[in-house]
């Protein structure tokens, strides 16, 4: 193929100047050269693409017809390496992010915004999902990378840690003080609890915890959007789990109560999590360094 694409390159050089003097000149090669090239062409061919005349070259009926898709071809060669350039210079370029709701709100979206004032002209799809349906995006090639709480599993990816989380119960003030608390762990015992759908990672992580620590609790509310719980906490309709790094104005304001237990939970990781065997795209490495310098630095 690469001897077939410089032949076609000297085809479509004698084309152009209808003369193999002006496009041996062109190529920097001999002229014997050239139309050796153009012989050998033809013989691969089967087909005879130039007349040959006192003042040069002409086209042939087939010639004209092959120099038409031969200069096409060219054209899409140059487009390509013109796209090349400017994905390498950060010109152009898709990323697609797989996200949680809770953590595009109150992680990513900080570093978007600048990220897109550096570089306008990078395109940035979000797909808003649960971390276990961002790790099948992952699976099936549908986003380039996630942004996740670190998964019980991360054999078959790449994980970079970003920042460390922490879960907390909580509670609004009033609901809590009616509780009458005597002991850190009492509110297990008298307390109606909110979480998350079984099928959520966080609250996986959290009944590990408490299966851990022999705590048992049913949960009254299951619902998919830890927002919503933080919500209902603030207007005393139980206890929930949040995360502290996303509720700090609600605990400063007084509008949330951190409920101490024995022992606390341990932090979790948030991180960028990717299938290891695919190469990542310019665009989509020029965002993680991005995203690692802003977090980390």
């Amino acid at each position: 193929m690469q001897e077939d694409l410089a032949l076609y390159k000297i085809f479509h050089t004698v084309a152009f100047y209808k003369n193999i003097s002006h496009a041996a000149e062109s190529l920097y090669i001999s002229q014997p050269a050239v139309s050796k090239s153009i012989k050998k062409l033809e013989t691969l061919l089967d087909v005879k693409l130039f007349s040959r005349g006192s003042k040069g070259v002409t086209l042939t009926a087939e010639g004209k017809i092959f120099y038409e898709y031969i200069q096409k071809a060219f054209h899409i060669i140059a487009d390509g390496e013109n796209i090349l350039t400017e994905l390498k210079s950060k010109k152009q370029g898709m990323i697609t992010i797989g996200v949680s709701t809770v953590l595009c709100k109150h992680f990513l979206l900080s570093h978007l915004k600048p990220f897109m004032k550096q570089y306008p002209e990078i395109k940035i799809k979000i797909m808003n999902n649960t971390t276990f349906d961002t790790l099948r995006n992952i699976d099936q090639g549908m986003i380039d990378f996630g942004i996740v709480s670190r998964p019980f599993n991360i054999t078959p990816y790449t994980f970079v840690k970003l920042a460390d989380i922490q879960d907390i119960f909580v509670a609004e003030k009033e609901y809590l003080n009616s509780l009458q608390i005597l002991a850190p762990n009492d509110i297990f015992s008298k307390g109606i609890f909110m979480l998350l759908e079984s099928d959520n990672i966080t609250r996986q992580y959290v009944d590990q915890f408490l299966l851990e620590n022999n705590i048992f609790i049913k949960p009254e509310v299951e619902i998919n959007t830890m927002d919503f719980l933080i919500e209902f906490a603030k207007i005393g309709l139980g206890i929930t789990v949040a995360i502290r790094n996303f509720i700090e104005k609600d605990l400063s304001e007084g509008s949330l109560i951190e409920i101490p237990i024995s022992p606390p939970m341990p932090t979790r990781t948030v991180g960028i999590i990717y299938n290891k065997k695919k190469t990542l795209s310019i665009a989509t490495q020029t965002f993680l360094s991005y995203l690692q310098s802003r977090v980390l630095n």
